[in-house]
């Protein structure tokens, strides 16, 4: 038995639609309201990564552990990751978001608390791979309910500014860790987040509705779900933007595992000063998601994930070079990082539009792949550069290059500009949103 649910039209967002999902997005202010209240949820997966980044060298300290096995703990939280969407987006499908999304919000408080318990680093490896699972729950169906209720450009739209009330966690979290550090040690930042998933859950349960009905979604039996990820593999145009963005997203992961001991140990930065090092990153990520908003009714989502693909294979091999002939020392080293970190602006929100538009009845399933080859890779990036640790910036910057490189590389996968090659233009979308092969 053969399952296709690839390649659909798209379906319309109707306010008809909206009203029956206890949404209307047609008014400013409620389309505000969600993006403020997803993007706060969003978070909470990158600021478990981040709030940490700075206690690093800390907890290997205190647990009497080698710098190494605690830098793991960022690829066991990957891995956690990469596992817990492929089995929550096939669940998003078929029993509704909120669903999937509020027990995740639980495990992920609990599993928090559990962290600041830990004695030595396989407990926290274990963990925190619990922790990654159920932050999983919380970002697989993000993407996903965006999807439920817009259109592929209003997708990319949505997500960029979802993207860019994320990235304030980001910006704070590296500082704010630091100061905690410094104060009330490493055990305070997991209470911390603790903390944060409870205010989360209440946020939720005001502001995030059920974005699929019951008659929109998805019943598979169990023992046919491979058929549906094979589905996802085998598409050509959506593989080549999904992994587009996830070799770029192990460069980034790179750059997270191998920063603290380059920017802390080799460049001697404070550890409470590590966090303005990397708010730079976030502030020019901000801005390019902001330059993406503009440029979507401009020119096609992929010309424009052709160019922050690019742009972030340049800065990599630029980073890399630098780094090995010791150019520019840290701010040498700065620059083509900036660069490099920014173009997820242009990269993350465009592909991810582009490839689930490929899925409109499966985009929870379609997503939960997405991410789970996403964070696979970004796991393997950043145990790569601990497997490589030599005490020198190359083995980080090296690894980047190689994802920014493989990042572009994967573009040449798609045809049509990785538009669905039988899709029927909606009522009312403009040329420039949807382009059919002739």
């Amino acid at each position: 038995m053969t399952i296709n649910i690839e390649s659909s039209p798209e379906p319309k967002a109707t306010r008809q639609e909206d009203k029956k999902q206890g949404l209307s997005m047609s008014h400013s202010r409620d389309r505000l309201f969600f993006i403020l209240t997803l993007g706060a949820l969003t978070a909470l997966g990158p600021m478990a990564v981040d709030l940490y980044l700075p206690a690093i060298p800390a907890i290997a300290e205190d647990m009497g552990e080698p710098l190494s096995i605690i830098q793991y703990t960022l690829s066991a939280y990957t891995l956690g990751f990469a596992l817990g969407q492929l089995l929550y987006g096939p669940l998003s499908d078929r029993f509704g978001r909120r669903k999937i999304m509020f027990p995740g919000l639980v495990a992920f408080l609990v599993t928090s608390v559990l962290a600041a318990l830990c004695e030595n680093g396989l407990q926290l490896i274990i963990v925190r791979i619990l922790q990654a699972m159920a932050a999983a729950a919380v970002m697989v169906t993000i993407p996903a309910m965006v999807r439920d209720l817009f259109s592929r450009q209003q997708s990319a739209k949505i997500m960029s500014s979802i993207l860019m009330v994320m990235t304030i966690a980001p910006l704070i979290a590296p500082l704010l860790g630091g100061q905690m550090l410094k104060f009330m040690g490493w055990e305070s930042l997991f209470i911390f987040l603790a903390v944060m998933s409870a205010l989360a859950m209440v946020l939720a349960a005001s502001k995030v509705p059920e974005t699929l009905p019951e008659e929109k979604r998805l019943v598979i039996p169990a023992s046919q779900l491979f058929l549906i990820y094979l589905s996802v593999l085998k598409n050509r145009e959506a593989m080549g933007c999904i992994l587009c963005h996830g070799f770029f997203f192990g460069g980034m992961f790179a750059f997270i595992a191998g920063s603290p001991y380059v920017y802390i140990e080799l460049y001697g930065v404070k550890p409470e000063h590590y966090g303005l090092l990397f708010a730079v990153n976030i502030l020019a990520m901000m801005v390019m998601n902001m330059i993406n908003i503009r440029l979507i009714d401009r020119l096609p989502l992929f010309t424009i994930l052709k160019i922050g693909s690019i742009l972030a294979s340049i800065s990599a091999v630029v980073m890399v070079i630098n780094a090995k002939f010791e150019i520019g020392g840290l701010v040498g080293l700065m620059i083509p990082v900036v660069i490099y970190v920014s173009c997820i602006g242009l990269t993350g929100p465009n592909s991810n539009a582009l490839a689930l538009s490929h899925f409109p009845r499966s985009a929870g399933t379609a997503n939960a792949m997405s991410g789970a080859l996403r964070f696979t890779i970004g796991g393997a990036s950043s145990a790569v550069v601990g497997l490589f640790h030599n005490g020198t910036d190359v083995p980080m910057t090296a690894v980047v290059a190689v994802c920014g490189l493989l990042s572009f590389v994967s573009l040449l996968l798609v045809r049509n500009e990785g538009v669905p090659l039988d899709e029927v233009m909606p009522e009312g979308t403009s040329n420039s949103e949807v382009r059919t092969s002739a």
